[in-house]
């Protein structure tokens, strides 16, 4: 859906959410009336009006004709734009108080503890890899578990916590090695996509950034889901830690 990016921009925060709701379920949208969706996204009438003339429509009726027309295939420059503007939404509510007083919570977590561990497999692997580097470099002990069959000890290590990074949530080694670190004792911090995930029930705190899922269209396994958020997340946990650090010290 190709809105333009300074139109966008002029969203306040309530306005973000319903336009967050719009680009996420557009098929949806297409059978609610304003009033539907009004009390979907618990917002007025009037906001959503707002909203549509700010994005250059007539209306509501005239922002639905406008999205019933773009269900057609991509092509890769749109599905890019797509991607960066899901992103965008990201940052809109990662700076909220909601979103931020979560973090707080976590990067707590962190400065308390002896030592933090990531783990993660594949890509969340390699996030997992950089994020270790990127929290030691920023003067606080990390290590990470890369290795899906690695034995879990943390036992003697003093207050562990571990953050666990995955796209789905659901997959098995990542939730068996998940209960390991429960079983040992470590508080869990959870970064998926969505909470409503196995992983994320069974973390301490969940951390999540909610984007439309996008996979290959050659290699139907290829899960493409822009991993921004998660950079933008460890790397910010990781200078609120060490503020936290830094004030107890």
């Amino acid at each position: 859906m190709m809105f333009q990016p300074e139109e966008v921009s002029k969203l306040n925060t309530l306005e973000s959410l319903v336009f967050d709701f719009i680009i996420k379920s557009p098929e949806k949208i297409q059978e609610m009336t304003i009033r539907d969706l009004a009390s979907q996204v618990h917002v007025s009438t009037s906001t959503i009006v707002r909203l549509c003339t700010k994005l250059g429509f007539e209306g509501w009726a005239d922002l639905k004709f406008y999205i019933k027309g773009q269900f057609r295939e991509k092509t890769p420059e749109e599905q890019h734009y797509d991607n960066m503007l899901e992103f965008d939404m990201f940052l809109r509510r990662m700076n909220t108080q909601q979103y931020q007083n979560k973090l707080n919570q976590a990067a707590k977590m962190i400065a308390k503890a002896d030592y933090t561990v990531f783990l993660g497999l594949g890509t969340s692997g390699s996030l997992s890899d950089y994020a270790t580097k990127y929290f030691v470099n920023t003067g606080i002990r990390s290590f990470v578990i890369s290795d899906p069959f690695q034995a879990i000890q943390v036992k003697g290590l003093g207050e562990v916590v571990a953050v666990i990074l995955s796209v789905s949530g659901e997959t098995d080694q990542v939730v068996n090695k998940e209960l390991e670190f429960k079983a040992e004792g470590a508080k869990i911090i959870s970064i998926t996509n969505n909470e409503d995930t196995t992983v994320a029930k069974l973390a301490d705190l969940q951390i999540s950034y909610n984007l439309v899922m996008e996979w290959s269209k050659q290699y139907p396994l290829g899960n493409l889901t822009t991993q921004l958020p998660v950079l933008a997340i460890l790397e910010i946990l990781s200078h609120k830690a060490i503020d936290f650090v830094v004030q107890d010290s």
